[in-house]
């Protein structure tokens, strides 16, 4: 992981100049205490607006104030403070983000990845707190038809919470457009997880408009599908939990990328050549798209080349039993989220479901956990009864004609046939094991507010996901009690 320059580096820093030099003023030589979360809040937006706030300043103060918010302990905090104050500390939580987004061009390298953990976390506060604060109805996501729902952002819903741009009074969406999403499954949390610096979205929706009917659409790569379009509401209502829109600052690039990708998808679809999903996440080869390569090759193609992105290209390390079975290669790659840290984008707002986000956060933390158990406690997959017939006689019966009897006498899913067989198997097992590892997290997360009044913060899933390991690590290293076990036989440390 990146390093982070320790606190001590703003002191030598002030030291180091003589008397007449710029000095930094003590009100953002460090972040505020967070007794208050109101005042709080107020004190880093005046902070990060001062235009003293440089990278000269900015890994120390946003470190350690990821450190206080990491520490911060919600059930000291009356439930009443936190219903009143939840949405106005939010929205001041937007401001900073906003604010910091605007001057990323002015920021150096390691003040961009520490802006990029500081969004993660605020990002978590505001949901937990527009959670409490609206008194929100989780849901299973399981249980919602989403095809059936209002639209995202552009419906005021009680659960569903916009945040957008003060420069922007009256969004409409223009060609070129990225909305940056979050889906559901344990696969979209997975993804987010993929890179070093792990992220909370999961896929690209690129905005394209019709030069038929000049309607607005979306080109999308879904694995199992390939790139296509897809009318602009369908893309909206699909199973986002999250959605962050950004606009190119060159709007005739932007739209000039559109209409390249546009074409090009056009003449797939008229040859009857769809463009398959890039399993390999083989960024060099345009024949073959992720979601998160659809922007990429239409910036290059407007650009001849010259727009790259990502900016910040991000990097798959570790979690080695994931990323072998997945057969994707080491080393720098694209990750969804990492298009929020491009300073050739401008932030046009941002939509979240809450009735989502409490799930969403258990997921992260359920996969974080696996990478983290993976990198160091030497934790690897193994299949169980279920990813083995999935990678195996269901995998080879798919490519039958008896596919649609079996699918509807077992009650299976459907899955396309291109999908490689270790991502089935894999997918099939992360899934397993996500399912596991939430019903124990969901128990303990209730448990945890009928005693407190509020659901688990991040930190508390953290921990409480350590103790279900713990716990049930015991159970499977004795003979006796490993049947009871709940996990641990899909994925364990080697004997």
């Amino acid at each position: 992981m990146l390093k982070i320059k320790p606190f001590i580096f703003v002191l030598l820093f002030s030291a180091c100049h003589p008397i007449g030099s710029r000095q930094i003023a003590s009100s953002i030589a460090e972040p505020p205490e967070l007794d208050n979360l109101l005042e709080a809040s107020q004190h880093v937006l005046k902070d990060v607006s001062d235009e003293r706030f440089d990278s000269t300043v900015c890994v120390s103060y946003l470190g350690e104030l990821e450190k206080r918010i990491d520490d911060l302990d919600y059930t000291k905090i009356p439930k009443n403070t936190l219903v009143s104050h939840g949405v106005e500390i939010a929205n001041n939580s937007w401001k900073i983000r906003s604010l910091l987004h605007k001057n990323l061009s002015s920021f150096d390298d390691e003040c961009i990845f520490q802006i990029q953990k500081n969004f993660k976390q605020f990002r978590f506060v505001e949901e937990y707190l527009l959670e409490i604060a609206n008194k929100v109805e989780h849901k299973n996501p399981k249980d919602i038809i989403f095809q059936n729902e209002p639209i995202p952002i552009l419906n005021t819903e009680p659960n569903f919470y916009s945040f957008y741009s003060s420069d922007y009074a009256q969004p409409k969406y223009l060609q070129g457009d990225m909305m940056v999403t979050r889906g559901v499954s344990f696969l979209s949390s997975m993804i987010a997880r993929l890179g070093k610096r792990d992220t909370q979205f999961s896929h690209i929706v690129f905005v394209n408009e019709n030069p038929k009917t000049k309607k607005l659409r979306t080109i999308e790569s879904y694995v199992g599908v390939g790139v296509g379009f897809y009318e602009m509401d369908f893309a909206l209502k699909n199973e986002n939990a999250r959605i962050l829109w950004l606009r190119s600052k060159d709007l005739a690039l932007g739209k000039l990328a559109s209409e390249k990708i546009g074409a090009l998808v056009d003449k797939s679809i008229e040859t009857k050549k769809i463009i398959k999903y890039d399993y390999e996440l083989n960024f060099d080869d345009p024949k073959t798209m992720s979601c998160a390569e659809v922007s990429q090759v239409a910036f290059q193609l407007a650009s001849n080349g010259e727009f790259k992105i990502p900016y910040y290209p991000n990097k798959i390390e570790g979690a080695k039993s994931l990323i072998d079975r997945l057969n994707i290669p080491e080393g720098p790659t694209y990750e969804p989220g990492d298009m929020e840290i491009d300073p050739r984008f401008e932030l046009v707002g941002e939509f979240r479901d809450l009735r989502l986000t409490r799930d969403s956060r258990q997921k992260d933390a359920i996969m974080s956990a696996i990478f983290s158990w993976m990198n160091h406690k030497n934790y690897v997959l193994k299949d169980n009864f279920k990813s083995k017939m999935a990678g195996g006689i269901i995998y080879d019966i798919r490519r039958t004609f008896l596919w649609p009897l079996i699918k509807r006498v077992m009650k299976l899913d459907d899955f396309s046939k291109e999908i490689p067989r270790n991502m089935i198997r894999t997918v099939t097992l992360i899934g397993e094991l996500g399912e596991q590892l939430q019903a124990e997290l969901i128990k303990q997360d209730l448990a945890f507010e009928k005693i407190h009044g509020i659901p688990m913060a991040q930190v508390d899933l953290n921990a409480a996901l350590e103790k279900i390991r713990e716990e049930d690590f015991k159970l499977y290293s004795v003979k006796k009690t490993r049947k009871k076990s709940k996990f641990h036989k899909m994925f364990s440390p080697p004997k």
